[in-house]
């Protein structure tokens, strides 16, 4: 569920909610809620979910508010939806995944440009040590540095670059190079 102006925060829970439900009861799936625990919409909602920090396998997820590593913890578990927080912005997680908008029924669109896609994919390839020192963070950092201008978008990187596999450690050490690339 993406963030927008037009769907309260209340109304975006109660349709991912149901969203899951259903997909749980259709795959014979225990849903599990994920983040965000205190918050009075979630607390609502606690009732039909399963609570916990890593509930195991074959569950449906909803994420409320979820950070990456959220993200990338709940996704091994197979029906996934996420309520997005400012924080962490998921557009390029969706774009990726070709997510379905629950608020508009549709896929998200893929907006980013051909040369963003080449990036992220090579430099994925150096996510193996989570863009430490090295030869990851330098070649990293030399692609993101050669990106034109208009493809130098944080959220739609480390958002795409989640849906791949990296983990939140590592996407803020992403986004530290991002930064340092882009001054």
């Amino acid at each position: 569920m993406p963030i927008d102006d037009h769907t309260p925060l209340h109304d975006a829970a109660e349709m991912a909610a149901a969203w899951v439900i259903q997909q749980a009861g259709t795959h014979a799936l225990q849903p599990v809620l994920r983040g965000g625990l205190g918050d009075s919409i979630v607390f609502a909602l606690r009732g039909q979910f399963t609570t916990g920090p890593n509930p195991g396998r074959e569950h449906a997820v909803l994420a409320f508010l979820p950070d990456y590593d959220d993200v990338h913890t709940s996704l091994r578990h197979g029906v996934f939806a996420a309520i997005e927080s400012e924080a962490t912005p998921l557009l390029g997680w969706a774009m990726q995944t070709r997510a379905v908008n629950l608020t508009t029924g549709e896929v998200t669109a893929d907006t980013r440009s051909a040369a963003l896609k080449e990036a992220i994919e090579r430099i994925h390839f150096f996510d193996n040590n989570g863009w430490t020192r090295g030869s990851g963070a330098d070649g990293s950092k030399r692609i993101l540095g050669d990106l034109q201008p208009a493809d130098r978008d944080k959220n739609l990187l480390l958002g795409s670059l989640c849906a791949l596999g990296s983990r939140g450690k590592a996407l803020a050490r992403l986004s530290g190079l991002a930064d340092r690339a882009w001054r």
